[in-house]
């Protein structure tokens, strides 16, 4: 498919015209200011409702002040079949932003909204409310990962050209929080994409000119003008691998975390098209669902700030295979089978091993064992280090892992049994990161130059390759990280009997996977690629590394997943089965693209227990 239209098509046609303002009766006049202000960052909804749905703007005037804004939402583009309208009065206190809940609307039904203000129109946007009964079938874009440095948002601007968008879903990572010396620095010079504010983003002013800096993109806008969304954050909306209490990128001499988290929390709710918590429920509380007639029910979860545990960490905590030497002789140490009790004269050290005609074999000749184990930092050629794979499991299925908390684990039952048992097709799970079990590809081959240019980028990788030739997740940060609370999650589905779909981003990665449980298939995973951010395939990908390659071999429940490519999901729900069209975009170091389709599947809606297996459609 071609890209067939220009970024000057995105635009037209979406702001609010001289003629349809001049149409308006005295009643959606625009209110009496005085200042110059302009629209800058477009039109949003989000979190739609039978009778409600959210719309967003921001102003930016000229001189500090309160502004008020007229609000209207009506029944056709030109804004002169108007259903609500009224003024908000924004001011500096909320970065100047407009977020308007109307109210009273009819269910199904699609709606345009725009905003006056002063002597300035904003662009309109599309909506529509949630509609109830009978619904035969409806359609998602579904984006996660927009990393301003690494490149153009030519996903969103494909996204925007559709007219066939009834809601877009993001699930995460619609900033990022580096400064413009970290992630994506490289790319950042080189497409002139440096990130506003320059600095790591701390303070509350900080995630506003972040926010303000992607909304100002005219892709993004398109994309919010064409549908609502429903969005989620994941971790680089307060910084990377975030959880409750912290985050592998806050550190010390940045302050005090819970100041920093709350400052992230109140740009994103000040800048997005989300209802804020009610009254009584924590800041961090996201989660929460919505119902698509009887077509179904979209579930989002909170799996990053509310209760999650800290991430396990590859290259800190990872369990090394141990053994017990007797040292009853310093000169001459023994080595003793595995399993023998500690003594006063046993020392417990890393097993050396190598390979030997294909087979792995663990070393234990003193003369040998010795230099490896006082310098582990630098093995002897051919020796290398295994990690403890029972032990690793272990430490990560520990019941103190926690993902979504014992609060919202109810809530995500309830939500899913209730859907089911009120006969709604298919029940799905808007979620931040990958749920299905994914053992690391064998990366332990992986050519010096590279391994030596990922050490550089992440010190302690060139370990963490060499482990990868045991089976060990990929990556403990998503839900293999926490395998006690995906089982949990993994019983809801089976005992409601639905039809689940997980939906996940934050790999920039493709994926469609079948997740099972002992008794079989309990759902289909999803997962969308990034909108620009690279995936760990990029890397290896220049030496000649098939990274998604290895990643099937060791793991037939993944029936695709494309590892390099950036782009969109497109879900499409009947009451027969699902669609899952995963496109992708030729580029994002230029705004002159292709979008093609590069894969698609159904998943049918299944009788009883367990959705439908993965199709390919050819």
């Amino acid at each position: 498919m071609s890209k067939g239209w220009t970024r000057r098509g995105a635009l037209t046609g979406i702001g609010l015209t001289t003629a349809a303002a001049a149409a308006c009766t005295p009643k959606i006049e625009a209110p009496l200011y005085d200042g110059a202000l302009t629209f800058s960052h477009g039109v949003a909804s989000g979190d739609p409702g039978n009778d409600r749905v959210v719309i967003w703007t921001r102003v930016t005037p000229q001189q500090v002040g309160a502004v008020p804004v007229r609000w209207v939402v009506a029944r056709n583009r030109e804004l002169t079949d108007v259903v609500k309208t009224g003024v908000f009065e924004t001011n500096e206190a909320r970065d100047y932003t407009v977020k308007v809940d109307v109210t009273g609307l009819r269910a199904g039904a699609p709606y345009f909204y725009g905003f006056l203000a002063g002597d300035q129109t904003s662009p309109i946007g599309k909506t529509s409310t949630l509609p109830r009964g009978s619904l035969e079938s409806l359609k998602l874009a579904v984006v996660s990962c927009a990393s301003f440095p690494h490149g153009f948002f030519n996903a969103y601007e494909a996204i925007g050209a559709r007219d066939d968008v009834d809601l877009v879903v993001h699930l995460g990572d619609y900033i990022y929080e580096f400064g413009a010396d970290g992630y994506g620095s490289e790319s950042a010079i080189a497409l002139g994409r440096i990130p506003s504010p320059e600095v790591e983003c701390l303070r509350v002013e900080d995630y506003r000119l972040r926010h303000a800096q992607a909304k100002a993109e005219p892709e993004l806008q398109a994309a919010h003008a064409v549908a609502p969304w429903v969005v989620v954050w994941d971790d680089h909306e307060t910084a990377n691998d975030a959880w409750t209490s912290g985050a592998d990128n806050h550190q010390p001499q940045e302050g005090d975390w819970a100041a920093r988290k709350r400052a992230a929390l109140q740009a994103y709710y000040e800048w997005m098209p989300i209802r804020e918590p009610e009254a009584g429920r924590a800041f961090e509380a996201i989660n929460r669902s919505f119902q698509f007639g009887d077509l179904f029910t979209l579930v989002m979860v909170e799996t990053r700030l509310l209760a999650r545990t800290r991430p396990f960490n590859y290259a800190t905590d990872i369990p090394v295979e141990m053994r017990p030497w007797d040292f009853s002789n310093p000169t001459a140490p023994r080595p003793l089978p595995i399993g023998t009790p500690p003594a006063s004269n046993t020392r417990m050290l890393p097993v050396p091993y190598e390979e030997v005609n294909g087979e792995l074999r663990p070393v234990s000749d003193w003369a040998r064992v010795g230099p490896a184990v006082r310098d582990p930092a630098h093995l002897p050629a051919g020796l290398f280090f295994m990690p403890d794979v029972p032990t690793l499991n272990a430490a990560l299925a520990t019941p103190d892992r926690v993902m979504l908390g014992e609060a919202q684990e109810a809530w995500l039952a309830s939500q899913i049994a209730s859907s089911a048992q009120a006969g709604t097709t298919w029940q799905v799970l808007g979620n931040q990161v990958l749920m299905t079990p994914i053992i690391a590809p064998d990366l332990s081959q992986t050519p010096a130059p590279l391994a030596a240019a990922l050490e550089r980028l992440r010190p302690g990788v060139t370990t963490l390759l060499g482990f990868t030739r045991a089976l060990i997740p990929l990556n403990p940060d998503a839900w293999d990280g926490y395998p006690a609370a995906r089982a949990r999650v993994y019983e809801m589905f089976r005992a409601s009997s639905g039809n689940a779909l997980v939906l996940s981003g934050d790999s920039h990665s493709a994926w469609a996977s079948e997740l099972e449980d002992a008794q079989g298939r309990v759902a289909v995973e999803l997962g969308t690629t990034a909108i620009t951010s690279p995936s760990d395939a990029s890397f290896f990908v220049q030496a000649g590394v098939d990274f998604g390659g290895g990643i099937r071999a060791r793991n037939p429940h993944i029936k695709w997943t494309d590892q390099l490519n950036r782009g969109f999901l497109i879900l499409s729900l009947t009451k027969t089965e699902a669609t899952a069209e995963f496109f992708t975009v030729s580029t994002v170091t230029s705004k002159e693209y292709e979008v093609a389709r590069a894969a698609a599947f159904t998943i049918a809606a299944a009788e009883g227990p367990g959705v439908g297996a993965i199709t390919p459609v050819t």
